[in-house]
């Protein structure tokens, strides 16, 4: 999709990216460069058009975790990627952290973002206890900042009534392969896999829970395959149900 003002854009975060500042400094510049991108109310309308009249566009977006995402632009390099989120008003997304660190602005309306900070010691992978510590409210041209994993947790929702788009910058994952999605009432984290993979993990997951000879030979089996670490994990602690 040719966009000469997100190209552009891309161009000149790259150039920043390159720079390799302090992470303050790096941070100060990065959101004056988004908050001038989000202002400008234009850029974005032919992503939205193609998103409704273009079929080929619309089947090239990658399946990623969540499907308000939608991505706009790729660093070649892969040092970062800028994606839309459409919020919906009637849509509570969950609480949720990040494998890399962001750079967010409000650009269509006003979002909500609440930030959470995790208060439990992390040593049981299916259970976290969250807190939330601050809120605000972005209007369009505003900026937040995400770090990775634990420094990263949030929620956002649209505000309103209203449809809202927010634009994402994302760097280079630091973990890779999932998200975790948090509840609060029940303190349970709940991995997240884009749509292919996980419906590989749904079928550890059932193998955890099949206590016999076959699923146990299954997931070992699967163990010694070529297979990315969280996959792996998957299997360990589908093993460790099956044992217990």
């Amino acid at each position: 999709m040719q966009n000469t003002r997100l190209d552009d854009f891309g161009k000149e975060f790259k150039t920043l990216v390159n720079k390799q500042l302090e992470w303050n400094d790096f941070l100060v510049q990065g959101k004056a460069l988004l908050g001038e991108l989000v202002l400008d109310p234009t850029w974005f309308r032919p992503v939205l058009s193609k998103l409704v009249m273009d079929e080929v566009f619309l089947k090239s977006q990658w399946l990623s975790i969540d499907p308000n995402d939608i991505q706009i632009y790729r660093d070649a390099d892969k040092a970062f990627s800028i994606r839309a989120f459409i919020w919906e008003p009637s849509v509570r997304y969950p609480i949720h952290d990040h494998g890399a660190w962001g750079i967010v602005g409000a650009h269509i309306n006003r979002v909500q973002e609440v930030k959470y900070e995790r208060v439990d010691d992390g040593s049981n992978p299916d259970y976290a206890e969250v807190k939330a510590f601050s809120e605000a409210i972005l209007s369009p041209g505003e900026i937040t900042v995400v770090l990775p994993v634990n420094e990263g947790i949030h929620q956002m929702a649209a505000m309103d009534g209203k449809t809202a788009v927010s634009i994402h910058i994302y760097g280079s994952p630091v973990r890779k392969g999932y998200i975790h999605y948090y509840n609060p009432h029940n303190h349970t984290a709940h991995r997240m896999y884009p749509p292919y993979i996980d419906k590989k993990v749904l079928a550890i997951r059932t193998l955890g829970s099949v206590p016999e000879e076959w699923s146990e030979s299954v997931l070992n089996d699967a163990l010694k395959t070529d297979g990315p670490d969280f996959i792996k994990n998957e299997c360990r602690l589908a093993l460790e149900k099956i044992k217990r």
